[in-house]
């Protein structure tokens, strides 16, 4: 049989990735409107990721949210409110996204982050800070007016959140024309992560997209969480909790059970319930499994639930049923509690492993 147009095009952009349109239709006897025309069809499709021609190779993982410059103030002694109380500041790279990226990339996925900072000394600093944490930054897009997002926590002397102000007004500006230069490496993801701090917008124009592989998503707050209902019916997973799952539903007084059926009803492959201090619920259709959390030394709460969602996504993509999957995202989720930052900086499955075995 022989080769269509696009499949000889796409062969000779492997053969020579910088050839011209004229040189690529000189070489396959087309015009060279012909040829631009199937190199916009082919980028659509996201067999061509844009730019220079690059073709996806490997497993494509993309998560698409939220990145932010994380300060973190943590009181030495019983937390004072409305008083100044004595204790320690750090900084850090945050974000729902930002997070979830980090943990899948020290778990030894290939991932790249799709997110919006600002072209200020904190974007700098954190576009810095995802690099060297093994994350693809070539759609980390800058916007020269806007600040950086950042986000203050306050921190009790046992490491829990008493208090937090987040200054995120830049994720509002990643739109979908923002993101239209960036839609061929979305539909080209085998892996696609999104969370709810995407505007509703953006979010119901991912859901519009022809993506070819799995979609996931974190649910973020109860506030943000009905901004994912455009893409229920596309999700392999979705990752929330109880008073979040309520409000995808826009319902009350529903129990763990009517929360889970009512979500898979609307089209949700897997659901992670999370449980707070009684661990992680696992469910799909035909199974369920829930699990109790391990005994940590908390050191910090800050990434927790990232971690978690990350740890799940990762041994469900290795093969892990609800029972594996839950064991090692809580496996991730305690080792994060022990570390003063958002992400535990030597995350790896050996490491999971053995810090679940000492447990």
């Amino acid at each position: 049989m022989t080769p269509s147009i696009e499949t000889r095009l796409l062969d000779a952009i492997r053969q020579n990735p910088l050839a011209s349109q004229q040189q690529l239709a000189d070489q396959l006897g087309l015009s060279r409107e012909s040829v631009a025309g199937h190199i916009m069809r082919l980028t659509r499709q996201g067999k061509i990721l844009g730019k220079g021609y690059l073709l996806p190779e490997g497993e494509q993982m993309v998560v698409l949210g939220g990145a932010n410059v994380d300060l973190t103030g943590q009181s030495s002694a019983a937390f004072l409110p409305a008083d100044s109380n004595p204790g320690s500041l750090r900084q850090s790279a945050g974000g729902v996204g930002r997070n979830i990226a980090e943990n899948l990339a020290r778990l030894g996925h290939n991932v790249s982050l799709i997110s919006l900072i600002g072209r200020d000394p904190g974007g700098d600093w954190l576009s810095e800070r995802i690099r060297l944490a093994g994350i693809g930054i070539d759609g980390l897009l800058r916007d020269p007016d806007l600040p950086t997002s950042t986000y203050l926590a306050m921190n009790d002397a046992n490491g829990q959140l008493v208090g937090a102000i987040a200054d995120m007004g830049i994720i509002d500006a990643l739109t979908p024309q923002r993101l239209a230069p960036l839609q061929s490496r979305l539909v080209a993801a085998d892996t696609l992560v999104v969370e709810a701090n995407l505007s509703a917008e953006t979010l119901a124009w991912v859901g519009t997209l022809p993506l070819r592989g799995r979609l996931y998503a974190d649910a973020v707050s109860a506030t943000k969480a009905p901004r994912l209902r455009p893409l229920l019916s596309k999700l392999r997973a979705l990752k929330v909790n109880r008073s979040e799952a309520a409000a995808i539903l826009n319902a009350t007084n529903l129990d763990d059970d009517q929360l889970l059926s009512r979500l898979h009803e609307a089209g949700v492959d897997q659901l992670v319930l999370s449980l707070g201090s009684d661990g992680v619920l696992l469910s799909r259709a035909e199974d369920r499994h829930q699990q109790a959390p391990y005994r940590v030394e908390l050191h910090n709460d800050t990434g927790a639930g990232d971690a978690l969602f990350a740890g799940i996504l990762h041994a469900a993509l290795s093969g892990g049923d609800l029972a594996a999957q839950a064991a090692f995202g809580l496996g991730c989720a305690g080792l994060t509690l022990e570390t003063d930052g958002a992400n535990h900086p030597d995350l790896t499955e050996t490491s999971v492993q053995q810090w679940i075995e000492n447990r």
